[in-house]
This record gives C-alpha cells, sequence and structure tokens, in this order.
C-alpha cells in the first residue's frame, strides 16, 4: 500500500469494519484461554484489533506495520482510547521480528496475511517470538453474517470491486497454499478455521 492510500484504508477501516475488530478479538482472547499478556498486532494499520485485545483483559500491545503514516494512526489512536501507556508502535517487517525469542503471548492479524511477501519465513518469524503457551491467529474475515451484510452495503457505494458482493481472493491466499506454507515453515500443528469471507491460521509456540 502506498502512502496516498493510507488516508482511504484507515477511513473504511474506522467508518465500515470497526464492529469487526472487537468481534474478532473477543474470539481470539476466548479461544486461547489467555487473560492477559502481550499482544502482537502484525499489519496493524490503526491499530484497532490490537487495540480491541487491550480492553478484554491485562493485556499490553505492540502495533507492528511496516508503514510509518499506519504507525502514526496507530498511535493516535491508542492515545484517543486511553491506551497509550499499554501500547507501543513498532515499524518492520514481518518476515524479520524485532521481538526476543518467546515473548508474545497472543499474535493477531486480520487482513494483513495476504499481503505478506515470503510466508514460510514470516510464519517462523510469528512462532519463534510465541511464548509456548501462546498463540497466533491469522486471516480475515468480516464477522458474524450481520457485520458482513452491512459490510457489504456500505463498501458498494465505496469502492466498484464490491459491486457483486465482496471480491476474490487475490491468488495464492487461499486455505490449501498456507497451509502449504506453513508446512515449508516446520509449522505443521496449525488449524485452518473457515470464515464466510475468508478464513483464519492458528497454531501455538514452541
Amino acid at each position: 500500500m502506498r502512502d496516498n492510500e493510507v488516508a482511504g484504508f484507515l477511513a473504511i477501516s474506522r467508518e465500515v469494519f470497526a464492529p469487526v475488530y472487537p468481534y474478532y478479538a473477543a474470539r481470539f482472547v476466548r479461544e486461547s484461554g489467555l487473560r492477559g499478556g502481550r499482544c502482537l498486532d502484525l499489519g496493524c494499520g490503526g491499530g484497532d484489533l490490537g487495540l480491541a485485545v487491550l480492553g478484554l483483559g491485562a493485556f499490553e500491545a505492540i502495533l507492528y506495520d511496516k508503514l510509518p503514516a499506519m504507525l502514526v494512526a496507530a498511535r493516535d489512536n491508542a492515545a484517543g482510547r486511553g491506551m497509550a501507556d499499554r501500547t507501543r508502535v513498532l515499524l518492520g517487517d514481518v518476515a524479520a521480528l524485532p521481538l526476543a525469542d518467546g515473548c508474545v503471548d497472543l499474535v493477531v492479524s486480520r487482513g494483513s496475511v495476504m499481503f505478506w511477501d515470503d510466508l514460510p519465513r514470516a510464519f517462523r518469524e510469528v512462532r519463534r517470538v510465541l511464548t509456548p503457551q501462546g498463540r497466533a491467529y491469522l486471516g480475515g474475515g468480516l464477522g458474524s453474517p450481520a457485520m458482513r451484510e452491512a459490510i457489504c452495503e456500505q463498501m458498494v457505494g465505496r469502492h466498484p470491486a464490491w459491486a457483486n458482493g465482496v471480491p476474490p481472493h487475490r491468488p495464492g491466499t487461499d486455505p490449501e497454499t498456507h497451509a502449504q506454507m506453513l508446512r515449508a515453515a516446520g509449522i505443521d500443528d496449525f488449524v485452518i478455521e473457515p470464515d464466510d469471507t475468508g478464513h483464519w491460521l492458528s497454531f501455538g509456540g514452541e
């Protein structure tokens, strides 16, 4: 994504996709069984998913993106929610995380995986930074059926690609390819959960 596209992306996140982030945050926290710890939001954009996790327990968040403009928005978002003291932003590539081994309890990423250039390397990095009891949830979806319907209705007026419903996914972002890339990363104990408009990859730490 180019810097000049960031403002439009953030506006859609705030105005259209806002209900999706707390929906998935609650699901991931519930499924992981975590009540607190360090959460890493990869490809965080405005930080909405990671910040939604903060509201569900004794968590702190690292909001991570490769675009400085996104991190400016994420920092402002955290400050606006009164969560700046539990949040830090970090710039970098998901294939080379500047974090210590086993330092993260929960890794989340919505709508970012399809843009990762080196999936096996990125998946290895995610597993490396997870604690042994940690969990990663990577993928995409539009929330509940009601959320999906509302999002599709709003997006029709914003982007022509949505004229016939949810646009097709990019080549190489299907569950079968992701399963192959996970195995190539040496990760065999993963789960792929289908979503009405996408899917989620889930795996634990070493």
